[in-house]
């Protein structure tokens, strides 16, 4: 059996576990360059949340 073909009859989860570094793989993860990161502010479904806890805060539940 070519090991080639062998691979494309795994299923995603079996390669990711694969060459995860448990089993032996290499394993760069330690070197890559680190960044700051920021959750999003002002979105779409943070502006409905506060508008909901408004609504609720005052009786009013109609929320479209």
């Amino acid at each position: 059996m070519n090991p080639a073909n062998s691979e494309m009859d795994k299923s995603f989860w079996q390669l990711v576990f694969s060459q995860s570094k448990v089993n032996g793989a290499p394993y760069f993860g330690d070197t890559l360059p680190g960044r700051t990161w920021d959750w999003p502010k002002d979105t779409y479904l943070q502006r409905r949340l506060q508008q909901s806890k408004w609504f609720q805060s005052t009786g009013n539940n109609k929320v479209n």
